[in-house]
């Protein structure tokens, strides 16, 4: 008997042939989700490890799991991964090469383990043109009840008529930042944040600039799959690989990664993306189909959600200029109100220390190494 109850019951009740309701789910909490890649582009492999906690507003909401031992395994090494704020991630310089075969073992905090069955790296197929377009109506966003802007960006390249090819898309987005660290209603000491109540005339925040230059790291959001049952050893041009929303009017560089993956890590990806409508990420409702290639070596009877899979991967970068776009940012950084000498605030502790500078904290989401790619404000000036 399976000891844990991890499938998702459908329930679609309807009031008549033709006025169906939308369908109701139950929830179950603490169930387990794993998702990782290991993958043949530098930085790119990583592992989510999420514990779901509750239903809210109809969305399954997962929470990072921490403190988690996870491991990448070949026949002759094994990768530690390291832990950031909503993933674990490989060294930077890690990439898993064609022929090898690799598989996931995780120890949770509590020393249950996990791990996969071994997949084993296919070839790359390489991306050979990128291009960006704007479109002032990108998606629809519920929270604001608006449209918002982006970038569609589209790839080409050439399918190999070997043999089927399935592809699985992501991003990675990098943008420069005014500043590393801000405190509303408050200071910066000692890298916290303290509050500044009990002095008047304090402004609503103030900015702290960055020891360096720095770059924030976006990841994408949503499925993007493609397979060549049509264009079998065709060309394949202008094919949607990432939407990139309008975050901010900072200039831009996407990193596309396409990935070449097997047949049952394209069906599981569909599954999830037809499951989804591909709107809400993997915070939506979880469907039976997340049953994947994962399972407990200590008790069989487990069904374990989620999937580990390798995947070669080729990509390609596009500079793209943001300032002078029409309509209006998501989230844009607020103006620099750096402290000054003489600030009614709680003081550092020189009167020379201005300005206080905030580290460019280096992570899955931050970087001060310059992405290969970046243009010179110089050059962006001149795109624009």
């Amino acid at each position: 008997m399976i000891k844990r109850l991890l499938i998702i019951i459908f329930s679609f009740l309807f009031t008549s042939c033709i006025d169906p309701t939308a369908p109701e789910f139950d929830f179950l909490e603490n169930l387990l989700f794993i998702e990782g890649i290991a993958s043949s582009i530098e930085g790119a492999s990583y592992v989510k490890i999420g514990k779901g906690s509750s239903n809210e507003y109809d969305y399954y909401k997962t929470d990072f799991l921490s403190d988690c031992s996870v491991e990448l395994i070949s026949d002759n090494k094994t990768i530690k991964l390291m832990e950031g704020f909503d993933r674990y991630y490989a060294p930077s310089d890690f990439k898993a090469l064609k022929g090898e075969s690799w598989e996931l073992k995780i120890i949770l905090p509590d020393g249950t383990e996990y791990k996969s069955y071994p997949e084993t790296m296919a070839d790359d197929v390489l991306i050979k043109d990128i291009k960006a377009e704007y479109d002032l109506q990108l998606s629809y966003d519920d929270k604001s009840n608006r449209y918002v802007p982006g970038h569609k960006v589209l790839i080409s390249f050439d399918d190999p008529p070997e043999k089927e090819n399935f592809y699985y898309y992501e991003y990675r987005t990098y943008e420069d930042i005014p500043y590393c660290n801000i405190c509303y209603n408050g200071v910066l000491r000692d890298g916290i944040c303290i509050s500044s109540s009990g002095y008047r005339w304090t402004p609503r925040y103030y900015t702290y600039p960055c020891f360096s230059t720095c770059w924030n790291i976006r990841m994408s959001e949503g499925i993007s799959i493609f397979s060549d049952e049509f264009t079998n050893g065709k060309s394949v041009n202008n094919l949607l690989a990432g939407e990139i929303p309008l975050y901010s009017k900072r200039n831009i560089l996407v990193q596309i990664q396409q990935y070449n993956v097997s047949f049952e890590a394209y069906k599981y990806l569909k599954s999830i993306k037809d499951a989804i409508g591909n709107n809400s990420g993997l915070n939506a409702p979880l469907p039976s189909v997340l049953i994947g290639n994962l399972y407990n070596p200590n008790d069989t009877d487990e069904i374990v959600l989620g999937r580990f899979t390798v995947a070669s991967g080729s990509s390609k970068s596009i500079y793209i200029p943001r300032r002078d776009l029409q309509g209006n940012a998501i989230l844009e950084y607020e103006i620099n109100m750096f402290e000054q000498p003489g600030d009614n605030v709680p003081q550092p502790l020189c009167a020379t220390c201005y300005p206080i500078y905030a580290p460019c904290e280096e992570g899955p989401y931050r970087t001060s190494i310059k992405p290969e790619g970046w243009e010179s404000e110089l050059n962006s000036r001149i795109l624009n």
